[in-house]
């Protein structure tokens, strides 16, 4: 039963990160995942590795997200994408 629980739950999670990964609202998600992240390392330069068709909306994100980092901490921060990632990576994670 648990093991049953579990699975749904992964199932829904790929289904709505699926849903989210093609919405207006991505972008803003990716910045956000982007700043919080930035946040918890504190360098001044930070790679993120990104799904090759995320890798557009990344670029948006990262830009959004560094200016938004630098008005959150008066700190510069330099971000590389690396689009290295798997296309069917969140299927692949909770697999």
């Amino acid at each position: 039963m648990r093991e049953q629980n579990l699975q749904d739950l992964f199932q829904a999670s790929r289904d709505q990160l699926a849903t989210l990964a093609s919405s207006s609202q991505y972008v803003q998600f990716l910045q956000g995942v982007i700043v919080q992240g930035s946040l918890q390392i504190l360098d001044k330069e930070v790679t993120v590795h990104v799904r090759k068709t995320d890798a557009a909306a990344a670029k948006q994100a990262a830009d959004a997200a560094s200016k938004q980092y630098t008005e959150i901490t008066g700190r510069q921060i330099k971000y590389e994408l690396v689009a290295s990632l798997s296309p069917d990576l969140y299927v692949e994670l909770a697999t």
